[in-house]
Parts: structure tokens; sequence; C-alpha cells
């Protein structure tokens, strides 16, 4: 293997993939584009059943959700995650407080700053590791 190709790999097996679910494309963009800054790797969904579909082709090592979303929404998307066997920590974003008693969710309130979003996300990505 050439050397730029082993570094191609180190980098993909060590850059945490963050799966950020959010039914308005605005936030959604503007989250992903945070993350990707801060060096996170990110992929996108619309709502929970297209997060559940990203998670059939490839795993993540954490997802941030939206709670209320159309279609499946937060909370129903970490359970059934739950239900499959996905241990992945999920990360529930919301305005209003929502509770989950599900190992590996954690809450993020809305509006959040950059340093509290990855402070959450570490502490996330820590806690699985």
């Amino acid at each position: 293997m050439n050397r730029s190709a082993q570094d191609s790999q180190t980098t993909a097996e060590t850059t945490p993939t963050v799966l950020v679910v959010e039914d308005e494309p605005a936030i959604r963009e503007v989250v992903a584009d945070l993350l990707q800054d801060e060096g996170y790797a990110v992929r996108q969904a619309s709502d929970g059943l297209q997060a559940i579909d990203e998670l059939e082709v490839d795993d993540v090592d954490v997802v941030l959700s939206d709670v209320r979303m159309p279609r499946l929404d937060g909370p129903s998307l970490a359970r059934r995650l739950r239900r499959r066997g996905h241990a992945v920590p999920v990360v529930l974003m919301s305005a209003v407080n929502v509770e989950v008693d599900l190992p590996g969710v954690r809450f993020l309130p809305k509006p959040f700053d950059r340093d509290h979003l990855l402070h959450v996300i570490g502490s996330a990505l820590g806690a699985n590791r």
C-alpha cells in the first residue's frame, strides 16, 4: 500500500462519523458544517426513516437527531435503533426537554452553542470507546 493510501485509510479509521438527523435543511447544514470544520465525518438525514436507511448502508459513531420530525421522530428513532441491536450513541436535540430512558441516549437543549455541541458529541464518543 502506498503512503497516501495508508494515510487516507488511517484517517478514515480514526475520524468519527456523525449522522445529523434534522428535518430543517438550514439547521442540518449549519450543524453538519460545524462538525466537519471540527474534523468529523458527517452524514445527513432529513428524518428518522432516512436515518435508518443510512445506518443500513454503513455504521456511524454518533447519531445527532432532532426530537420533532415528520415520519419518525428522534425518540422513536432511538428506540428503533435499540430494538434492532444498534448500540450507537444517540444525542437528541430539542428546545423542549425530552426524557428517553434508553442506554446511550443523551439530550442537547436547543439553542446550543458550538462548544456545548462539541462537548456533548465528544462525551457520547468517549462513552462508546
